[in-house]
């Protein structure tokens, strides 16, 4: 014999009613609990004695006269620790010791005594288009791969500008009626 399957609906009607309950229930007691404690802090306050009134209104009154100097404290406390950080940051640096390279000859490929932007060929002198690039540009030696790369620019640059030329002037081709052409279509509307 087959045994039967649990219908799964009404455990699921189940489980979502207790679910449901158990949420109510405890939304029920936060708020009964709210109203009684709060009432009976109020019932508490006006059955206050003189002598409690008057630590809690000194606690609220040291306060007030010691929260100054606790802000100046941790005010003091926090800037002590970020002056160690700086001062430990400066040992580190100080450490690593001073730059004996400038920038200035790391990009001149370490010819001392040489600055940014100079080279050594005049106008005069550059014979070569990517000579003329390198002066325009500032830098003062190009390697192999830059050189490269230039040369590659430029050609792709004249030929995407000669394939611009051509679709213009097939462009231009394709546009241009002659009169012979303008007769047929003209012998073609009269037909019609």
């Amino acid at each position: 014999m087959a045994t039967p399957k649990p219908d799964l609906s009404d455990a699921a009607a189940a489980a979502a009613e207790d679910f449901f309950s158990q949420i109510y229930s405890f939304f029920e007691l936060v708020v009964t609990r709210l109203f009684k404690n709060g009432y009976a802090s109020i019932v508490q306050m006006t059955e206050m004695s003189g002598k409690r009134w008057a630590r809690v209104i000194g606690v609220v009154v040291v306060y007030l006269i010691l929260r100054p100097y606790i802000e100046k404290m941790f005010k003091w406390m926090y800037e002590r620790d970020r002056r160690k950080e700086k001062e430990k940051r400066e040992k580190e640096r100080a450490q690593f010791g001073k730059v004996k390279v400038s920038a200035n000859s790391l990009r001149a490929g370490g010819d001392k005594g040489k600055v940014l932007g100079e080279v050594d060929n005049t106008d005069d002198e550059l014979e070569d288009e990517e000579d003329v690039m390198a002066a325009a540009s500032g830098v003062p030696e190009w390697n192999d791969l830059a050189r490269k790369r230039q040369k590659n620019y430029i050609k792709r640059v004249k030929k995407d500008q000669r394939a611009q030329d051509l679709s213009r002037e097939q462009i231009l081709e394709l546009l241009d009626w002659s009169s012979e052409e303008e007769e047929v279509d003209a012998k073609v509307k009269k037909d019609l």
